[in-house]
């Protein structure tokens, strides 16, 4: 799925990947207006965004983040994000998290030893639309409760006027449904 790049898809990714849960209306759009307009401006807020977690060890942000986004029960994605953290430097957590967001959005279709990742990235792409939709609904005054759509009651508010279709709800954030569709 080719994902277009937008200042709210970043800001989503990087609510749900270390908060599991939504911004209210306005806190999302003074995330979205402090991620800017450019690729760079938005790697530089999901920088700023992960530096809130630097108190935590690389293992315990990898086992978040992988939680987070429907991947904790998997052990390689856990040591796989860790060894990248190491790597890269905890300091850049934030952008490690829109890089494995922006990889399992593209995994839905995926086919040989990536097909495994197929059902988690249908549900991840889904958790972002669906959180796209509660945090630009300006009937949301306060978060999301924590967790995915289906497992919270309170998220029905964000949905109840705009469509719940996985696929037309992407397009929202900006992921190309033509991959979904076909």
């Amino acid at each position: 799925m080719a994902v277009a790049l937008s200042a709210e898809l970043e800001v989503t990714i990087l609510n749900r990947a270390f908060n599991d849960q939504s911004p209210s209306s306005t806190v999302f759009y003074q995330q979205k207006m402090a991620a800017g307009f450019t690729p760079q401006s938005w790697q530089d807020y999901a920088f700023q965004f992960g530096a809130n977690y630097q108190h935590l060890s690389s293992g315990a942000l990898a086992l978040q983040i992988a939680t987070n986004m429907g991947l904790g029960s998997n052990l390689g994605v856990q040591g796989a994000l860790l060894s990248y953290l190491d790597a890269v430097g905890k300091e850049n957590v934030g952008i490690v998290a829109v890089q494995l967001g922006h990889i399992l959005l593209g995994l839905e279709h995926a086919t040989g030893d990536m097909e495994v990742f197929n059902a988690p990235a249908a549900a991840w792409a889904k958790e972002v639309a669906e959180s796209y939709m509660y945090s630009t609904n300006s009937a949301n005054g306060s978060p999301s409760p924590k967790g995915a759509f289906a497992a919270s009651a309170g998220w029905s508010s964000a949905v109840e006027h705009q469509p719940t279709d996985a696929a037309a709800a992407v397009q929202l954030v900006g992921v190309d449904t033509g991959a979904l569709l076909a």
